[in-house]
């Protein structure tokens, strides 16, 4: 048996990958796919059938979607910030307490708690801080 597990087949719907990985679908939008009206893609197609109907090689559309598994983690209970940049973006986030705690995970996707507001979003969307530079 091979330890390096795919996570994504060829074989799969574009549904079923959006449901394997929450950032399944910044992956498909970053080939342009699914992410305006003239280039919507169908999400019963599957992803061997994306990538013949829109010209992307196969390999390259996988390879990104298991990157998506290597990215690291967090943990249930971690503290967390947002990026400065995230921050500076969104007007709604500047009364945002500066630290959060991760409270759940499903499919790739982190909900965190900043005091009264619940985020949810992947990995790369938060920075990791040490509990203990938080101020109490």
């Amino acid at each position: 048996m091979m330890s390096n597990v795919a996570h994504f087949s060829k074989d799969l719907t574009v549904e079923q990958a959006f449901k394997t990985h929450a950032g399944a679908k910044r992956v498909f939008a970053r080939f342009h796919l699914g992410g305006c009206s003239h280039c919507s893609i169908s999400e019963t197609e599957t992803i061997e059938q994306v990538s013949e109907g829109y010209g992307i090689p196969l390999n390259l559309l996988m390879a990104d979607l298991e990157k998506l598994f290597e990215q690291p983690a967090l943990d249930v209970g971690d503290t967390v910030r947002l990026p400065d940049e995230i921050r500076a973006k969104i007007p709604q986030l500047a009364n945002v307490p500066e630290f959060g705690k991760v409270t759940d995970l499903a499919a790739g996707a982190y909900t965190v708690v900043f005091g009264e507001v619940r985020l949810q979003g992947l990995a790369e969307d938060f920075v990791k801080v040490d509990p203990a530079a938080v101020p109490a």
